[in-house]
C-alpha cells in the first residue's frame, strides 16, 4: 500500500525519512500535493508493503492513502487513511 505522510515541519519530515529508510522502507520526499493541506511543504510517499506501524510511529501530522488516478485524469487521488 502506498501512503502519503505529512509532518509539522521540514525537520520532522527529514528525520522520519531517515528512520523509515533505515527500517527498509521505500521512501520519497516530495512536495505536498495541492489537494492536501499541511504545516510543512514536504511529505513522504511510503510503500508500506502491509506494515504501516513504523510510518504511524514516525510522528506524522496526517496519513493519506494514495489511490490510482481516475480514467482521463492523470493526477493521483488521496483519501484520509484510517
Amino acid at each position: 500500500m502506498l501512503l502519503l505522510a505529512t509532518y509539522p515541519s521540514t525537520h520532522a519530515a527529514l528525520r522520519a525519512e531517515q528512520r523509515l529508510k533505515a527500517a527498509g522502507f521505500a521512501v520519497d520526499l516530495i512536495p505536498v500535493p495541492r489537494q492536501i493541506r499541511s504545516s510543512c511543504g514536504f511529505c513522504l510517499l511510503v510503500e508500506t508493503a502491509g506494515t504501516e506501524g513504523p510510518v504511524r510511529d514516525s510522528g506524522p501530522e496526517g496519513l493519506w492513502t494514495v489511490l490510482d488516478p481516475l480514467p482521463g485524469n492523470p493526477r493521483r487521488r488521496y483519501e484520509p487513511h484510517p
